[in-house]
């Protein structure tokens, strides 16, 4: 038995042995769908459970938690040394998948009482995923050991493959490839080649098209002119376009990005598009974007509730979604005509973001198509709590994965780990994708901080 399934039998003998479950989760597509897929799982065994959708980690948190088996689903391994010092009377479950940081010490193995489901914190488990994998896959692989009956969970591997997506974690490999083709084996996921705009009318796909990214995006007029010019009606359907006006609008698609020097590949575009069948959304970019709204609006429990089958929620989810997108689309379009938004230094580009709720989706669409060559770091100051003791900055970094190689290279989770701790603040995540909260006022400190770890790492 390798290093992971053991940690996965662990967990899953640690959660029978109990009637009531706390569930702590991140508040985007790859925490809801990963919470959704343990409670879903802990239904069909008759566990009960309260479920709670969190930004991060507090000791606050931590310490109100009274439940005898607490499960922390895509956090809790930066926050390990404060679970073991105020759970250590409980059974503890954490799933997740970001890297360790160097100042919080990992549990070597696993107890009667608690276990880390992290294939990062070990080289031999990270070999074993061969790739990556996010919180939703692991939980899919967890609830897999819990099954009561002959369905296995397989039926969720739609919310995993969902979760994925969120998180942009590939499918083609790995262990998240044997989930997708388990999932297709079983009729669970179907495959549809493509344009990967999601489903509905064309002319509205393309004004939200912001991942992948349009450069028509938020410009009414100009996708209308855009679309008469190539004899595409705007309020047709994408799924009723014909194999060959579906790729002279790719075509079109291509050529303008590439006219506008956006960094916007075939592959991003046109692909496979996966159909969850079990799910109340079937395109599987609609139902992820749909939860990651509801997440971003405050709003978990309804995306909790698509992911639990409640067909009910759809409008609701939607209308946070284009509340979203409308959001999003603004602020690129702020950053796109006001020069001086965004700001270069030798090692990196960062922004301050006046949306809320947008700060690593807009950073995460300017490192992947717009602005490649250098990580871009957003800074929120709307985002950050205010306790009346503390007022906190929230900072999301994100750059193109050709700028992380495998041996050296970037690695935003080290980077935002040091510069954040260097002016009081705390940070982590992955090497492409990491975040991290800081004290406001010490925003320009850190930015030199990390501007200076940055080129410390090129170096290398």
């Amino acid at each position: 038995m390798t290093e992971l399934q053991k940690n996965l039998e662990k967990a899953a003998e640690i959660i029978k042995r109990h009637e009531y479950a706390r569930v702590i989760s991140h508040y985007d597509a790859d925490g809801i769908t990963s919470v959704a897929i343990i409670c879903t799982a802990l239904l069909r065994r008759g566990i009960q459970f309260h479920a709670t959708i969190v930004n991060k980690v507090e000791r606050s948190l931590i310490q109100d938690l009274n439940e005898g088996l607490v499960i922390f689903c895509d956090m809790g391994t930066a926050h390990t040394d404060l679970i073991l010092e105020h759970l250590k009377e409980k059974d503890v479950v954490i799933i997740d998948h970001h890297v360790p940081l160097a100042s919080v010490p990992i549990p070597t193995s696993p107890t009667s009482s608690f276990v880390l489901v992290n294939p990062y914190c070990s080289s031999e488990e990270k070999e074993e995923i061969g790739g990556d994998i996010c919180a939703a896959g692991i939980s899919y692989l967890l609830v897999r050991c819990l099954s009561t009956d002959a369905n296995n969970n397989i039926d969720l591997a739609g919310l995993a493959v969902a979760g994925s997506l969120g998180d942009k974690v590939a499918l083609d490999s790995g262990i998240n490839k044997l989930i997708l083709d388990e999932g297709i084996n079983e009729g669970v996921i179907s495959v549809k080649n493509g344009l990967k705009l999601g489903d509905g009318k064309i002319r509205d796909l393309i004004i939200f098209a912001t991942d992948p990214y349009i450069p028509l995006a938020g410009r009414d007029e100009w996708v209308d002119a855009f679309l008469d010019k190539i004899g595409i009606e705007g309020d047709k359907d994408i799924n009723d376009l014909d194999a060959d006006v579906e790729r002279q609008l790719a075509d079109a698609l291509l050529a303008l990005s590439k006219e506008s020097s956006a960094g916007i590949s075939e592959d991003a575009l046109v692909g496979d598009t996966y159909i969850l069948n079990s799910e109340v959304v079937k395109n599987s970019l609609d139902f992820m974007r749909l939860v990651d709204a509801c997440g971003r609006f405050g709003k978990a429990g309804i995306g909790i509730g698509l992911c639990l089958r409640d067909a009910k929620l759809i409008e609701d989810a939607t209308s946070l979604h284009m509340q979203f997108q409308s959001k999003l689309v603004s602020e690129l379009g702020r950053i796109e005509r006001e020069a001086e938004v965004l700001k270069e230094l030798q090692n990196m580009f960062y922004f301050y973001v006046h949306e809320t709720g947008v700060t690593g989706v807009s950073s995460g669409i300017l490192a992947e198509y717009l602005h490649i060559e250098k990580p871009v770091i957003a800074l929120n100051k709307k985002d950050g709590t205010e306790d009346g003791k503390r007022s906190e900055t929230k900072i999301s970094a994100r750059c193109n994965k050709k700028l992380v190689a495998k041996d050296g290279g970037i690695d935003l989770s080290k980077a935002m780990e040091q510069a954040s701790k260097e002016v009081g603040g705390f940070g982590g995540g992955h090497p492409v994708a990491a975040g991290a909260s800081i004290p406001k006022g010490s925003e320009g400190e850190f930015i030199a901080a990390l501007d200076r770890i940055l080129g410390e790492q090129n170096a290398s």
